[in-house]
């Protein structure tokens, strides 16, 4: 006989409302300065929409590099011996590219958006393969898709009105 009930098998497949909350404040910055960009209207290079909106593209870039840290400490505590090198591989990756588009935003803002935009629209993939693995909660797809394609959007949008 199971100790686990039918009842822990739905709250194990919950997303805590804790991460719902703080995950959609994690938005706020993007929506934010994509607000006063987009506000700005007919004096779209006045110094608060863009210093904004290039704090809000490094936002996003420290965002993707968070979640390298987060597939990291899911290789070194959860992962298999064998799936360990692979993932570790994996998770120094986001950090490389955020890296990049910080140092390009300056000068090219919508190449650079468009980068970290598909890049965190892509991290989904990582995470389902971690699902698939069992390496992370029955509830984190549920977090991460939504999250990811929101913030690769408005990341995607911001850049676009920087340029």
């Amino acid at each position: 006989m199971s100790d686990v009930r039918d009842e822990d098998l739905v709250d194990a497949a919950r997303v805590p409302i804790a991460a719902v909350m703080l995950g959609a404040a994690g938005l706020l910055p993007l929506i934010l300065a994509l607000f006063v960009r987009l506000a700005g209207g007919v004096y779209p290079d006045t110094p608060i929409p863009i210093v904004l909106g290039g704090l809000a593209l490094s936002y996003a870039a420290l965002i993707l590099s968070f979640l390298g840290g987060i597939w990291w400490g899911v290789a070194a505590t959860r992962a298999t011996p064998e799936l360990m090198p692979r993932l570790m591989a994996i998770a120094v990756v986001p950090s490389l590219i955020a890296w990049l588009v910080v140092a390009m935003a300056w000068n090219f803002p919508a190449t650079a958006s468009t980068t970290l935009g598909v890049t965190i629209a892509l991290t989904p993939l990582v995470d389902r393969w971690l699902a698939q693995h069992g390496l992370v909660p029955a509830w984190w797809m549920k977090l991460r898709l939504p999250l990811s394609l929101a913030l690769a959007a408005l990341t995607l949008g911001l850049g676009f009105s920087l340029a």
